[in-house]
This record gives structure tokens, C-alpha cells and sequence, in this order.
């Protein structure tokens, strides 16, 4: 007679202990691709909007205060001092979806209203600390600042985003974009060598995080409060968090409006708001 097979059993502990495991992977995957799932949008929505990319895997945004005062930092503005609005943007160097906004918004925004003496940009450090090449970079453009040069390098840094972003020795490549954009080798040099805008850099991000930043690229627009109707503002954001789905705040202070923009949204989510202001 032939013996008869013994069923195979599995443990509650052995089950358990698998379904964690997958779980840890997926985890894993999503951290190291930088993808944290795409923010919910409406029906009629047209565009996919990237959220922020996070240095948390459980993100959400702090409750709005009534008022939100920003401050620029300590980097040059792209543009004219006497432009009404201010955009001031946390962001990483290394981060694909700050390299869109830099593509897209950020390039339209600087064609239509910078240009036009409208608006004013200004650039804060938040690098993400599972991308290993963000802070290396956010170092070399400041260094460049030092000389000048901040914007050339903000440029030339997230227009060959893809060359630098998987070098392991990126310092090598930026010394050579200090070299082409004419800056003195040997300050350059010593200047990133000492990593002497660390505590800088460090500095923006407490900022960022006191307000309420968790991820890049993260956007802040700063209207003057005679520039624009509350009523039309308040229309604006409501029109994109019904498109896109909700994200974007508005906060009032004494004299101003503050958008925040927490993410990679195109460039006519920027215009939806900026085009109601009076310059």
C-alpha cells in the first residue's frame, strides 16, 4: 500500500513573518526609486501631479496656521528686487520631480514673469537624505555663489541632473562645471573640499521643516495682500484642489497671501495664481 502524503502546514508565525517581509521590500523599493504614489486627483483632472518627494514615509501636512511668514534665506534672487511676488521653492538638486518643476514651471515662470520684472525666485536647500548626491551638489552651487555664480550652477546642475546624479565621485564633475562656468579653480576647490556651506544648508532645512515642509520640491508664493483679491486668490486654490486634489494651501498674514504649492504641478497652476495678481 502505498504511504499516504502528509498534508504541509504553515504557521501563523511563518505567514506573518513572510507578508512583514514583502511589506519591508516594497518599503525599501519605494524609498530608493524615490516614488511615494501620485497625489489623488479629481475626475476632470488632466495632468498627473507628482507629489513632493519625502523624507517620510508617512507624510501629511501640518494643519495651516492662520498666517505663514517665509523668509527668502540667504542666497541671491533670480530677478528684480522690486517685483511684487516672491517664489521662494525648497528643493534638491538630485530630486527627478525638482528637475521637472525646474523644466517646466520654474523655466515658464522665469520666461513670463521674472523676465517682466514680476516675480522674484529664490532657491532653498532641502536635500533629501536617500538621495547620496544632493548635498555634494547643493554644496558646489553655493560654493559657486560665493564667486557669483549661484544661478549658472543651479542651472548647469539640474540641466545634466542625469550625468551627475549615479557618479561616484561627483565632486570631480562639479569642479569641472565650476571650471567651464569660468570660476577660480583653486577657491572652488577649497571651498567644496571644506564643505564650508554645510551649516548653511543645514540651516534651510530647519527652516523648511518649521514650515511644514517634508519633501521637495516644495513652493511658496508670496503675494502682496494690495496686489490681489482674497475672493480671486481663494477661487484660484479652490479650482486646483478640485482639478488636482487637495494639497495646495493658502495662508493670510497682516500684509501678505502665502500659496503653498507642495509639489511638481505644471506650470499652469503657477500661471492660474499669477496671472490674477495686479503688477
Amino acid at each position: 500500500m502505498a504511504e499516504e502524503e502528509k498534508p504541509i502546514t504553515i504557521s501563523k508565525d511563518m505567514l506573518y513573518g513572510g507578508l512583514i517581509m514583502v511589506l519591508a521590500c516594497l518599503l525599501a523599493l519605494s524609498i530608493f526609486t524615490g516614488g511615494f504614489g501620485m497625489v489623488k486627483s479629481a475626475a476632470n483632472a488632466t495632468i498627473p501631479v507628482q507629489p513632493a518627494q519625502s523624507n517620510q514615509t508617512n507624510q501629511t501636512q501640518p494643519s495651516a496656521p492662520q498666517g505663514l511668514q517665509i523668509a527668502v534665506g540667504d542666497m541671491p534672487a533670480r530677478g528684480q528686487a522690486s517685483a511684487p511676488v516672491t517664489w521662494v521653492m525648497f528643493s534638491d538638486y538630485q530630486c527627478p520631480y525638482c528637475a521637472k518643476i525646474y523644466l517646466d514651471a520654474e523655466a515658464k515662470v522665469k520666461t513670463n514673469y521674472v523676465q517682466a520684472g514680476k516675480v522674484k525666485m529664490y532657491f532653498r536647500d532641502y536635500p533629501l537624505p536617500f538621495h547620496p548626491n544632493a548635498l555634494p551638489a547643493a554644496i558646489a552651487a553655493r560654493c559657486a555663489g560665493e564667486e557669483g555664480k549661484f544661478w549658472e550652477m543651479h542651472d548647469k546642475l539640474f540641466d545634466n541632473q542625469n550625468t551627475w546624479s549615479g557618479s561616484g565621485n561627483p565632486g570631480d564633475v562639479f569642479k569641472g562645471y565650476a571650471v567651464g562656468l569660468g570660476l577660480n579653480n583653486a577657491t572652488f576647490s577649497a571651498c567644496f573640499d571644506a564643505q564650508e556651506p554645510s551649516a548653511k544648508i543645514t540651516a534651510d532645512q530647519a527652516q523648511g521643516q518649521s514650515y511644514g515642509v517634508g519633501g521637495t520640491p516644495s513652493n511658496f508664493l508670496v503675494i502682496p495682500k494690495g496686489k490681489i483679491a482674497e475672493a480671486d486668490l481663494n477661487s484660484a486654490v479652490g479650482a486646483l484642489n478640485a482639478q488636482y486634489g487637495a494639497g495646495i494651501e493658502l495662508f493670510v498674514n497682516s500684509d501678505t497671501y502665502v500659496v503653498l504649492i507642495p509639489g511638481a504641478y505644471p506650470y499652469s497652476a503657477f500661471d492660474s495664481v499669477l496671472s490674477k495678481v495686479k503688477y
